[in-house]
């Protein structure tokens, strides 16, 4: 007995210290990247604190901002979202999100109803998403989803990144290397925002009728937009279907998300309509960094106008004035000083 014992001790011991020498040689290995690390600060959070999230891929990565709605309106928000997110990596994330927390309405940018997504060709803005997440049964699925579609990716390597990275050995100077282990929290709130971008203007004709023929939904992406509503639905959690800003986009699209909104009982709300547009003021010379981006500028007017109507629709909580939520004003603060919107 007091043989299988030590033997058991010794079992337990080996793996804690191999997991602690891994996860730390993971942090040297693992190339910084914004999206996994606002992904990953999503779990600071204190449990139920988030009035809204808002998922999907980069123009509502790049064009929200909580932390400007929080300073105008004073609800809480959240940004889980990152670069050409699939649907079914929203649909998980947004599963596990809602273990942690109890938001009175879900924001989901759902453009990418009408694209097919090649796992084989996306693996890069894959583990954008996946290396953020803890381990849970949502990002097993996930990964087993991937990995059934390309077998050039492996189970091993999305849960345990350092069997992904362990080539870079070759490219860091181990006499000057640090470890850069995942963002813990975050002041931006999983927005990412971006600086500059060229002067642009829209298209002729942009969102007037044409002879287009309505385009077609892409069925995976349908069916997993389908199961993130049917989520919210199940938790009584109002969800917004959103389109933000973004040049290549038409009329026919517009009236085709509106419909399929209406078809699942869920709202919905285009910045690229004309009525809002000429609400939001945006300007494309000045506003956006590409053409289906917004850069700081337009992010923070975008936010700002899109808090208010979130707000006047939604009936959110201010909590500017509660205890437990100071640390938002001190996070704003640093927000402020860093998009110089403090001098």
């Amino acid at each position: 007995m007091k043989g299988s014992l030590k033997i058991v001790t010794r079992c337990v011991a080996f793996f804690v210290i191999f997991s602690m020498i891994f996860a730390n040689t993971s942090d040297y290995l693992r190339r910084p990247d914004d999206e996994s690390d606002e992904i990953h600060a999503f779990y600071d959070e204190p449990k139920d604190s988030i009035d809204v999230l808002f998922m999907g891929s980069s123009p509502i990565l790049r064009g929200v901002s909580p932390m400007v709605m929080w300073e105008q309106e004073g609800f809480t928000g959240y940004v889980r979202a990152s670069a050409l997110q699939a649907p079914n990596v929203t649909y998980g994330l947004l599963s596990e999100s809602l273990e942690y927390q109890s938001p009175k309405l879900v924001v989901l940018l759902c453009d990418n109803i009408f694209l097919e997504y090649d796992f084989a060709q996306r693996e890069g803005d894959l583990r954008r998403s996946l290396d953020g997440m803890k381990m849970s049964k949502q990002k097993f699925q996930i990964v087993s989803e991937i990995t059934a579609a390309d077998d050039r990716q492996t189970l091993l390597s999305y849960l345990f990144p350092l069997f992904r990275y362990h080539e870079r050995w070759k490219e860091i100077d181990w006499s000057e290397a640090e470890p850069m282990p995942l963002l813990e929290h975050s002041f931006k709130k999983g927005n990412v925002y971006l600086r500059g971008g060229e002067p642009l203007a829209y298209p002729d004709h942009f969102m007037e009728p044409s002879d287009t023929a309505t385009p077609a939904f892409d069925a995976d992406a349908k069916n997993y937009i389908e199961k993130t509503i049917n989520l919210c639905k199940e938790k009584n959690i109002p969800i917004l279907l959103l389109h933000l800003p973004k040049m290549a986009w038409s009329y026919e699209q517009s009236q085709a998300m509106e419909g399929f909104a209406k078809e699942m009982g869920a709202d919905y709300l285009d910045f690229d309509r004309e009525s809002v547009r000429n609400q939001l003021n945006l300007d494309p010379a000045a506003d956006y960094y590409d053409q289906g981006h917004m850069n700081l500028s337009g992010s923070i007017k975008l936010s700002g106008w899109f808090g208010e109507y979130l707000d006047s629709i939604y009936d959110l909580t201010d909590h500017r004035n509660e205890d437990a939520y100071q640390r938002w004003d001190e996070d704003y603060q640093i927000y402020a000083e860093s998009t110089k919107l403090k001098s």
